[in-house]
């Protein structure tokens, strides 16, 4: 029996809230029903289509209850909850931002990647091919409001993680063969990504998406905004870790001028923009800054200063 043809998994681990992959279940794992998903954690709901909350959400399934729904290559158009009447399935009323909508348009903002799981239904055309099939790792690309019965609704465009997920119409090619899916070049990358957003989350948390340098607290469709900037930077060749000590919570404005060496920070915490007094760093008690990555970002920033 074929690799694809063995993985009929049922899923018997406790579901708990997890961005990015389920260890033990890659994509291309099939399930009997929407039980089957919630128990492995791919996701965490037998009925609603979006898991998540308005913090974030970690996981959509397709079904064949949204007409609105698309998709097409590697990307899938994806419509909102709410506003739906359970019996007609025609829309009653405006869908909202709330909940598990504007979770995936924080996910939006902050880069974090999405479970997608998918009845082979609306992958195959085909009614009778009842289970599931986790497709792996995708990002919103694009979301806006649309219009359906004459009421708003939320249209989320995704797009696949390309060494980390299987595209709709590679499943349902292998579905309708009888195939093998191909097998996936595995991408460590996204998963440092989904590390990178949770530290990110949690600094930005902590100052409640307010800057630590000039106090502004932007506010979108979807809540509060800010930025988390790495004092010393990652990678070659810095090589800063991604960590709570080694991050700031700004505003887009105050991000860009500190990462581009124009505003420093003093061994004080004192801001200077171009060598002139600006503000004073806001620090929080539970935020155990340290001060060498700072003391690193002055030294790297010492010819622009002048």
């Amino acid at each position: 029996m074929s690799w694809f043809k063995s993985r009929f998994l049922w899923g018997y681990t406790v579901a708990r809230r997890v961005y990015g992959e389920i260890p033990g279940y890659p994509p291309g794992s099939r399930f009997l029903n929407r039980q089957a998903a919630y128990n492995a954690g791919i996701h965490r709901h037998t009925q609603a289509g979006i898991s998540g909350t308005a913090d974030g959400s970690e996981s959509i399934c397709l079904s064949d209850g949204y007409s609105d729904d698309e998709v097409q290559g590697d990307l899938i158009t994806y419509t909102g909850f709410g506003g739906r009447d359970s019996n007609t399935g025609r829309h009653m009323a405006d869908q909202e931002l709330v909940g598990g909508n504007a979770g995936l348009v924080r996910d939006y903002e902050v880069g974090r990647p999405v479970r997608v799981l998918a009845r082979e239904s609306v992958l195959t055309g085909r009614k009778k091919d009842s289970w599931y099939t986790y497709l792996g790792l995708f990002f919103v690309t694009q979301w806006s409001w649309g219009e359906r019965d004459g009421y708003k609704v939320l249209r989320f465009q995704l797009q696949a993680e390309p060494l980390d997920s299987y595209t709709p119409a590679e499943v349902a090619h292998a579905l309708n063969r009888g195939e093998d899916l191909p097998p996936l070049r595995r991408n460590t990358v996204v998963n440092r990504r989904v590390r990178s957003a949770e530290v990110a989350e949690s600094v930005k948390r902590l100052y409640d998406n307010t800057c630590q340098i000039c106090g502004t607290q932007l506010k979108t469709a979807a809540g509060t905004y800010a930025e988390a900037a790495h004092i010393r930077p990652l990678g070659i060749p810095h090589e800063g870790p991604d960590i709570l000590a080694n991050l700031l919570c700004l505003c887009p404005n105050c991000h860009k001028e500190f990462d581009g060496h124009a505003v420093t920070v003093d061994g004080d915490g004192k801001v200077y923009q171009f060598g002139e007094y600006k503000a004073d760093l806001v620090v929080h008690s539970q935020h155990q800054l340290d001060m060498r990555y700072l003391a690193y970002h002055r030294e790297i920033s010492e010819g622009s200063s002048r």
